[in-house]
């Protein structure tokens, strides 16, 4: 017979299973990089700025346009960075959530991407995929990229060539397999109820 704290602890262990799967596919992270806070981002082709992505919602908010920074073509600003998706993780969306410019409207910018660390040129045979994008653009993901991106490095370089100011806010919407199928979930808490079920019969008829 299976004794009361084994059955409390089958049925804990279910739980606790479950709970972990859901508040893993729930999780959000938010803003992870803005630059009137952390600084400009690299305007280096061979040195984008590393950002950590969390499961969920990322978002980077930064500026594009004739500011300053010089390590792109024309002179004008571009912004790179990189981020690493780990085993199980893949990026679903990228959501351009604002776009704002002056002193007029450029109607586009560039986005590019790379699966690699850092990009070989400025080329377009040294990118994977780009896009022209503005604040219509919705997901911008199917237009780089064909469609998901799963584990690995990427590498990424937006920037406006004419003589304007853009304001981007982008948000990388990214999610992780779970380890136990979904399947499994309620596979797992009919194991517990039944366990509780049998134990209650013996204890019922011995």
């Amino acid at each position: 017979m299976l004794s009361r704290s084994l059955r409390q602890g089958i049925l804990a262990a279910a739980i606790s299973t479950i709970a972990v799967i859901f508040t893993g596919a729930t999780a959000s992270a938010g803003i992870i990089y803005d630059e009137s806070v952390s600084g400009d981002l690299s305007g280096s082709f061979t040195a984008p700025t590393f950002i950590s992505l969390g499961v969920g919602a990322n978002t980077v908010v930064g500026q594009m346009g004739p500011n300053g920074n010089t390590g792109a073509i024309g002179g004008n600003d571009a912004d790179y960075f990189r981020f690493t998706l780990g085993s199980g993780e893949t990026l679903d969306s990228i959501s351009v959530d604002a776009y704002t410019f002056a002193p007029t409207d450029p109607g586009v910018s560039f986005f590019g991407y790379v699966m690699n660390v850092v990009f070989a040129g400025q080329g377009i045979a040294d990118i994977d995929g780009f896009v022209l994008f503005n604040g219509a653009s919705g997901d911008i993901l199917d237009d780089i990229a064909g469609g998901s991106l799963g584990a690995g490095d990427y590498a990424f370089w937006i920037q406006e060539t004419s003589a304007n100011t853009v304001n981007y806010q982008l948000t990388f919407n990214t999610s992780r397999a779970s380890d136990v199928p979904a399947p499994a979930v309620p596979l797992l808490l009919g194991i517990g109820l039944l366990c509780l079920q049998v134990s209650r019969f013996r204890v019922n008829h011995d």
